[in-house]
């Protein structure tokens, strides 16, 4: 993803101009539409089915977008740890199958099962979600469509490894924000040399701790 423009149509909304090859998913429709409520309500039962709370504790969770600009929510990535302080990155996806464990970095972040609060499944709100990113894209300025929520996360702000970062942090707290994807009409495209590139932007959005949002300012 290469920066190459910002888009200065909304105050305070940053957006990144890039280019992608592969998009064939625009050609069809999306199976689970990553901007609907019923969309992660779904996910969610996935992942209390299939996920042991009283074994992990989860500290990160990311709704991930099948391929960019599809709109079809593929899999769930959730950051988990043990009570023996072993934690892994595993994928959760939207047909049932369950990834490989991945070993999760320590280097940066301070890991300890009982210091981790853990993200509750069931206090994840679908129609918030929903709501969240209905209200997004009211924000998209005149001139250009809504593509696709290419990821949603949630994290817990977990202790640094030296004090002097954690310094201004809400540590045990929870935060939350979404890229949204979108193209300026009549400029979706790039012709160069024979090949056809997709152009499209994508904002932050940040949700905070009351629910409503805030795109991200550059």
């Amino acid at each position: 993803m290469k920066k190459l423009s910002r888009l200065a149509a909304i105050a305070g909304m940053t957006a990144l101009l890039v280019s992608c090859n592969n998009v064939s998913s625009m050609l069809g429709g999306a199976k689970y539409p990553a901007d609907q409520a019923e969309t992660y309500a779904k996910a969610v039962e996935i992942l209390k089915e299939k996920v042991d709370t009283t074994k992990f504790k989860i500290f990160a969770m990311r709704f991930n977008e099948r391929e960019e600009l599809s709109n079809d929510l593929s899999n769930i990535s959730l950051d988990m740890v043990n009570a023996d302080n072993y934690a892994f990155r595993q994928a959760y996806y939207m047909d049932g199958r369950v990834g490989q464990m991945n070993d999760y970095s320590t280097s940066v972040n301070e890991i300890d099962y009982a210091k981790i609060k853990g993200i509750s499944l069931s206090k994840i709100d679908p129609a918030a979600i929903g709501r969240q990113i209905e209200e997004a894209k009211q924000l998209l300025p005149e001139g250009h469509t809504f593509k696709s929520i290419s990821v949603y996360q949630i994290d817990e702000v977990l202790p640094r490894s030296t004090s002097m970062m954690n310094r201004g942090k809400n540590i045990g707290g929870q935060e939350a924000n979404f890229k949204i994807c979108f193209t300026e009409d009549g400029k979706e495209t790039e012709t160069s040399g024979g090949q056809v590139t997709h152009l499209y932007y994508e904002a932050n959005i940040i949700v905070n701790p009351d629910g409503s949002i805030t795109p991200e300012e550059e």
